[in-house]
């Protein structure tokens, strides 16, 4: 999506632990909007676009590129999911694109199959359902954001520190009284 007048691009890092299982629990991350969002004013961001990029620091060589092969050993299929909503899930698997409050949703697989052979194939496929996708206007919001992630059987990672860049493109709007009365019922939808 290309930048508009009064777009802003907000820029993050987030860090997640993968441990000895090749796991995340699911951890949050923030993106602080204070300095765009105002209740009371009625003063609200409209989300048009998150973009990711998972980053491993500690990558050989100087790239810092993230191996999509995420399996190694015993697992044959390893996930990686991220997503962007204003609303704190508890479990990861609630969280999909009919989910209330949820912006954009990445999701990154990878799947090892020897066939009882001494080659091995790998499958990768990444899937992300954008907010264009989701939400063509934009996604009215009034608080901070909340980037979800977490990771399944990822044993390439475990017992590493990965890294998220998140880039995220909105444009300060005006909210109406329908506006903020849509929000709220969608909060109480949960």
């Amino acid at each position: 999506m290309a930048k508009a007048s009064r777009d802003l691009i907000l820029r993050d890092r987030l860090q997640f632990d993968v441990n000895a299982s090749g796991d995340t629990a699911l951890v949050y991350g923030r993106v602080d909007l204070s300095d765009f969002v105002n209740v009371v004013k009625r003063e609200g961001m409209a989300i048009k676009e998150v973009r990711y990029q998972i980053r491993d620091p500690t990558a050989s060589g100087v790239t810092g590129v993230f191996n999509p092969l995420m399996s190694l050993g015993s697992e044959a299929f390893a996930s990686l999911k991220i997503f962007t909503t204003t609303t704190a899930y508890e479990n990861a698997y609630d969280v999909g694109i009919a989910s209330p409050d949820v912006i954009s949703v990445f999701e990154l697989t990878s799947v090892r199959d020897n066939g009882g052979a001494a080659d091995e194939n790998f499958a990768n496929q990444w899937v992300l359902f954008g907010t264009p996708d989701l939400h063509p206007e934009g996604y009215n919001v009034v608080s901070d954001l909340l980037v979800g992630v977490c990771a399944n059987d990822c044993t390439s990672f475990s017992n590493i520190t990965l890294e998220i860049d998140i880039m995220v493109i909105g444009e300060p709007v005006k909210l109406s009284e329908g506006d903020m009365t849509e929000m709220l019922t969608q909060a109480q939808d949960l």
